[in-house]
């Protein structure tokens, strides 16, 4: 694991969690820069050779990959360029969001820090648990107008939180993944916590409410930071892990790359877990 040389104001205890954190994320973001993942950046599509003099007609302005593929019919060929190239993006958001938000975690800007951690865990988690778990996403997401790849209720995140851990063999509890993450009834919730960093003022839900004489994360103390350092690294470890073992998951699943690469990965951050008493 890579040691920091700086980490600024964040107290010694939290350290080891931090790197931890930081591991994770690099992992992800390895995805994207070892030539060991290629497979997930170059599709390679073989057509019939009938199709010899229409493929010269494929140009970027004039005739898109995509609209030709759609075209003439070439479905599962479109379906898996649109699944790698909306993987890739989502590994590329969460990793900018999540990095940044360490970053500024450790220069004890903990407004800016949570305000980082809603859309990955928010928004981009749903995605890809909806893409593992839901075999016609894609053509949805290719063919529907007005398609929402977010919007899912309670009952429904819940759902894919548990279907996404039988592949994980149960690995997590679903119920703590759920309240960490999405449980509005929960004061301290990635949801709750991330709406008071955004917003100065909240009143609708009664479990983040703005108290009187106050508005959201202003008038902190360094207790109030303390605290937020505590919930910090006493909770995204554990739905970092989460969210880094569902993308391995579906990047072995739309490539070619051996499970034994992915399995090498899981336990690393298996030992450096234990090794470090996280999550």
């Amino acid at each position: 694991m890579n040691k920091r040389k700086e980490y600024y104001y964040l107290p010694k205890e939290y350290w080891k969690k931090h790197d931890y954190c930081e591991f994770l994320i690099t992992q992800i973001e390895d995805l994207i820069l070892n030539k060991v993942f290629k497979d997930l950046h170059t599709q390679t599509i073989k057509f019939p050779d009938e199709y010899s003099e229409l493929i010269k007609t494929i140009d970027e302005e004039s005739n898109p990959l995509f609209d030709f593929l759609e075209e003439h019919k070439f479905t599962d060929e479109l379906n898996h360029i649109v699944r790698n190239q909306l993987l890739q993006g989502l590994i590329r958001e969460t990793c900018y969001s999540i990095q940044e938000s360490l970053l500024c975690s450790l220069k004890m800007r903990m407004t800016v820090s949570f305000t980082l951690l809603r859309k990955p865990f928010l928004e981009i988690l749903i995605v890809l648990m909806r893409m593992l778990n839901e075999t016609d996403f894609i053509e949805k997401f290719n063919n529907t107008v007005n398609f929402d790849p977010i919007k899912s209720t309670p009952e429904q995140k819940k759902i894919l939180i548990e279907k996404t851990n039988i592949f994980f063999y149960d690995k997590y509890d679903c119920d703590d993944v759920f309240e960490f993450i999405f449980d509005k009834n929960q004061s301290d919730s990635i949801f709750n916590i991330t709406n008071n960093a955004i917003h100065l003022f909240t009143d609708r839900n009664p479990n983040n409410k703005t108290e009187k004489q106050n508005l959201n994360f202003i008038f902190s103390t360094y207790e109030n930071t303390e605290s937020q350092w505590e919930y910090i690294y006493e909770t995204v470890p554990m739905i970092l892990n989460f969210l880094t073992d569902l993308i391995d998951l579906l990047v072995l699943k739309c490539t070619s790359i051996e499970q034994k690469v992915f399995t090498d990965r899981i336990n690393k951050r298996e030992r450096l877990r234990k090794l470090n008493n996280v999550c």
